[in-house]
């Protein structure tokens, strides 16, 4: 009963701080709209540009170097967006400065007499195969995947009009759900998880304002248990999370995104995480006094939990257990580390529970751990008589 009372209180008392439950809400499905808008504003394209030496006017063919170019139009993705942005240009001291400075990924220029070293390895089958020079910027990744993509369509291009067989049969097997999957797709999974961790403060605040306003002195005079006060506050901070998951998952559909999963599924893969958002904040709450505190200092562990959870960019992988087939990183101490690529599996690849079951596990036996961790250093620094 004292549970159920509480969590009628701490309920009422999240509804009455409407102004950090609406950031919490809004927070996960803002970004998945932003997300969506920089993707859309910043094609995935690769800029690309071409100084063609061997067309007409510089004396050549022109018809093989054409017939290069227009195959780097013609590439595409498997969404069907295209590979390459692609404009020619004449000036290459120019063209190698908007490298430099990353306003284009990559430089190819194709030197004169490529038509026809072209046409001499086509009717001989010898000779000096035709040659292609790229201009790019080593510190620029883009531009190392730009230039793997720009050469891969040119052997095939020389291939196909020289007769010659390529000297490798490569066939690709899909491991996911099959559906073409665009740069924003892929980042969806990590926004959802972003929504959960918001929790951390709304959870945090519940437990923080009862000290900061003298009230646990009362609750602890109640005979109110450290285990009820955080199953109340655990209930309530579950279902804000699970709300603020819906809530950014329907922003993403909004945008176009296609779940290749189930919805309960995540749904209680999200549960889970949520539970051990507000493990995390009752270890968090036991180390401060104040809200003061709670906005300055308790920042510090949603910045560790948004980035070591790969939420903002990817991790390397740091092996530090390995379980059977399955393997647990340096940043799993997160479990929202481990929900990430949960999410990612459900959603991208179309998994089942079997399939997240070792990652639904990992999570609960650390929400557990936090648990207990955070529940004693409370009880202790903010519940003793």
């Amino acid at each position: 009963m004292r549970t159920l009372a509480y969590l009628e209180k701490t309920v009422l008392e999240n509804l009455r701080e409407w102004k950090i439950l609406s950031l919490a809400l809004v927070l996960a499905p803002a970004f998945v709209y932003m997300m969506y808008g920089y993707f859309d504003a910043a094609a995935p394209a690769y800029g690309l540009l071409v100084a063609n030496r061997d067309s007409a006017r510089a004396g050549g063919s022109a018809d093989e170097a054409a017939g290069l170019v227009d195959a780097w139009r013609r590439a595409r993705r498997p969404d069907g967006e295209p590979v390459f942005d692609l404009q020619e240009v004449a000036d290459l001291g120019a063209a190698r400065e908007r490298v430099g400075s990353r306003d284009v990924d990559l430089l190819v220029e194709i030197p004169r007499g490529f038509s026809k070293s072209l046409a001499t390895l086509r009717e001989t089958k010898s000779g000096a195969p035709p040659r292609l020079v790229n201009h790019a910027d080593e510190t620029n990744l883009r531009g190392s995947m730009a230039m793997a993509m720009s050469d891969y369509v040119a052997f095939t291009y020389v291939a196909e009009r020289t007769g010659a067989a390529l000297p490798l049969d490569v066939t690709v097997r899909s491991l996911g759900s099959g559906l073409p999957r665009s740069e924003f797709d892929l980042y969806v999974p990590a926004l959802l998880v972003l929504a959960l961790i918001m929790v951390l403060f709304t959870a945090a605040t519940s437990l923080i304002k009862e000290v900061d306003k003298g009230t646990m002195t009362r609750l602890v005079l109640s005979k109110l248990g450290t285990a009820e006060l955080l199953a109340a506050v655990s209930i309530a901070q579950v279902g804000i999370g699970v709300v603020a998951l819906a809530l950014a998952y329907l922003a993403a559909l909004s945008c176009g995104y296609v779940s290749a999963g189930s919805l309960p599924l995540l749904l209680l893969v999200g549960s889970a995480t949520a539970l051990s958002v507000v493990a995390m904040a009752t270890l968090t709450a036991a180390f401060l006094k104040s809200m003061f505190e709670l906005l300055t200092v308790g920042t510090f562990p949603f910045f560790v939990l948004m980035f070591f959870s790969e939420c903002m960019f990817p991790l390397p992988k740091i092996r530090a257990l390995r379980i059977g087939s399955d393997t647990l990183y340096a940043n799993d101490v997160l479990p929202t580390s481990l929900c990430v690529r949960a999410f990612n599996e459900i959603l991208n690849r179309g998994a089942g529970l079997g399939d997240v079951a070792f990652e639904l596990v990992a999570i609960l036996v650390l929400t557990a751990v936090y648990f207990v961790v955070g529940a004693w250093l409370f009880r202790r620094r903010h519940q003793r008589a």
